[in-house]
């Protein structure tokens, strides 16, 4: 797997510095977002191979964001929550999401999709 570019949209801080350390210890790169507000203005600026959105954030949701995001890059979208009810999955699926991780993240889950990132 090549170096990634990936970007963690959470408010809740532990969470991307766990996600960040997972990830940069594989040599991706990492950036946080703590909101979808600020995550829609780093990828104005900055181009990324995979974007992990939270559905919960204060403000703007995850589902409100996402087809925002969409309109800014082509990176897979995988939107990541502790609901997992098969409503909430298929909102995010049907408004464009690649895919979603259910929380606690399942490390093998998240490696599998950074892994299966296409090559640059």
């Amino acid at each position: 797997m090549q170096r990634a570019r990936i970007l963690v949209v959470d408010d809740e801080r532990p969470s991307v510095d766990i996600i960040s350390r997972i990830l940069s210890s594989r040599g991706h790169d990492v950036t946080g977002a703590a909101s979808a507000e600020e995550a829609l203005k780093v990828l104005q600026g900055a181009s990324f191979d995979l974007v992990l959105l939270d559905l919960v954030l204060p403000g703007m949701t995850g589902l409100q964001a996402l087809s925002q995001m969409k309109a800014l890059t082509q990176a897979p979208i995988h939107l990541m929550s502790g609901q997992t009810d098969d409503e909430t999955r298929n909102d995010a699926l049907a408004l464009g999401a690649s895919g979603f991780l259910p929380k606690p993240l399942d490390l093998k889950g998240l490696h599998a999709i950074v892994e299966a990132l296409p090559a640059r």
